[in-house]
């Protein structure tokens, strides 16, 4: 099931270009200090387009190119035009220079998921996407933390973890709020969870709305995403999840959705009619969640900081979309009240913690 080696090979000289291109910019960086570990970038693989070009008509994956734009048939699912700037590492360095993010944990595009394919298309994809991802972050190590994709809606998706992690170095993995045709609280994605904390792998939850709701006013996004995330870690929660895995490495992007500021109603209905799965406090476990810092205010940001405490906020940026934080260090040195060690807390030192000992990326040997 793994990729093709010369195919390996051939992006990773293409990536290696675009990398060596930008690490040319590191003087850019000169005025900005490089101290970030940005927990929310996601990128397409160099290598993914070519594979499923090759191989993909056999999955029912389908590479659709028009003049200016490329999209990605999933199945029953295809993505909107790929953003350049996810494949683009050249332009990705400079930006990170110019931002002050020393590293990024590079996560799938979340519209890439392929969660409706079946089985056997889904384990197949994953392992492409793993592998290529992998060789993509070993041209600029120094640079890219690699974060997997996995079945979600597949029995393959525990093993596929196992191997994203222990066999490509990978920190962890994102998944999406729900797995195409279920949820997160599912019977059925149990061996998952099993193995992401038996691993210590961080999962970065991810909403999925804005491309399957249908709302006016791009409202899909600004109110869909952080209600799929709200939804997605109540079930977490009230389903019994996050009791049977106390020790699960789970990171929320947008700040968490709303659920950090409904955490009050959530906590009452907990005092009020209880449930038939959740033993601990909505509170405590919210504060057993990691968070990041795309919340477009600073003062949001301190009141998620008062909530859930300042080791569980990290830094993040949503690159490379236009609802991300272009500026993440200005969001850091306008919350209000924060010292400078704090800053640098959430810039680097939670996001160390949670991020397991890797691999030497820079040796591709390290992987096979």
């Amino acid at each position: 099931m793994s990729v093709n080696r010369r195919t390996l090979l051939t992006a990773g000289a293409t990536a290696a270009a675009f990398a060596a291109a930008g690490s040319s910019t590191s003087a850019m960086a000169s005025t900005t200090e490089l101290i970030g570990i940005d927990v929310h970038a996601h990128g397409v693989p160099n290598g993914l387009i070519p594979v499923l070009k090759a191989r993909g008509s056999a999955y029912d994956i389908e590479v659709i190119e028009s003049p200016g734009e490329t999209r990605i048939r999933l199945g029953s699912v295809t993505t909107g035009p790929l953003d350049p700037r996810l494949s683009d590492l050249a332009a990705r360095i400079a930006t990170m220079n110019r931002t002050g993010v020393e590293r990024q944990l590079l996560s799938p595009f979340i519209g890439l998921t392929g969660y409706h394919l079946p089985d056997a298309a889904g384990r197949w994809y994953s392992r492409v996407h793993n592998e290529t991802m992998a060789q993509t972050t070993r041209t600029a190590p120094h640079r890219f933390t690699p974060m997997a994709t996995v079945p979600l809606q597949s029995a393959g998706a525990a093993d596929e973890l196992v191997y994203a992690v222990e066999r490509l170095g990978m920190a962890g993995v994102e998944i999406s709020t729900d797995t195409g045709n279920g949820n997160l609280d599912d019977d059925s994605v149990e061996p998952f969870w099993e193995a992401a904390e038996n691993l210590r792998a961080l999962v970065l939850i991810h909403p999925s709305a804005s491309a399957r709701v249908q709302l006016p006013h791009r409202l899909g996004n600004f109110v869909g995403n952080p209600s799929d995330t709200t939804l997605a870690i109540a079930r977490l929660m009230f389903g019994g999840v996050l009791d049977r895995h106390p020790d699960l490495r789970i990171c929320l992007v947008h700040g968490g959705g709303f659920l950090p500021y409904q955490a009050g109603r959530l906590e009452r209905g907990f005092r009020v009619y209880g449930g038939d799965h959740i033993r601990t406090s909505p509170l405590e476990l919210l504060r057993r969640l990691s968070y990041d810092t795309v919340l477009h205010s600073p003062g949001r940001v301190r009141t998620l900081i008062d909530l859930v405490g300042l080791d569980r906020v990290l830094l993040g940026t949503d690159y490379p979309f236009d609802m991300g934080d272009p500026t993440p260090q200005r969001t850091l040195a306008a919350i209000p009240g924060l010292r400078e060690h704090e800053r640098r807390q959430i810039a680097r030192k939670n996001a160390e913690r949670l991020i397991r000992p890797q691999t030497d990326l820079s040796d591709p040997a390290a992987a096979h």
